[in-house]
């Protein structure tokens, strides 16, 4: 079973509650909710009428490690969890090379959870 550290897992992250699906050991989702601390009172979870557990719906952990580094090396680490986090916001190029890094992965249809059109003082 592959472990993770609940320290590691994003603020807002979606976590999965289907513990049946085949793909159960393997989903960052579903992980996450395995390592989630008994003193948490609350998560964000996927709509449980959208997890169908077919074994087809989400990133493998080999597919993020490659998504991963593939950003790292165009933002940097720091910057990549920044972005990741939504410390930072990712520009219309950043977009693009996140785009590109999820059809490598074969992840076309993931998509941004929102946009923002602002002024960017900090880049």
């Amino acid at each position: 079973m592959n472990k993770i550290n609940y320290n590691d897992v994003p603020g807002c992250f979606l976590h999965c509650i289907q513990s049946d699906c085949k793909m159960a050991d393997h989903c960052l989702r579903q992980l996450a909710m395995q390592a989630l601390p008994d003193d948490y009172r609350g998560v964000t979870i996927l709509n449980p009428k959208l997890a169908k557990p077919m074994g087809d719906c989400y990133m493998l952990p080999g597919q993020y490690d490659t998504f991963r580094y593939r950003l790292q090396g165009k933002f940097g680490r720091n910057p990549y969890f920044e972005r990741r986090k939504g410390e930072r916001l990712c520009s219309p190029s950043d977009i693009k090379d996140v785009e590109a890094a999820l059809k490598a992965i074969g992840h076309e249809e993931l998509k941004f959870d929102a946009y923002i059109k602002k002024l960017n003082w900090i880049d």
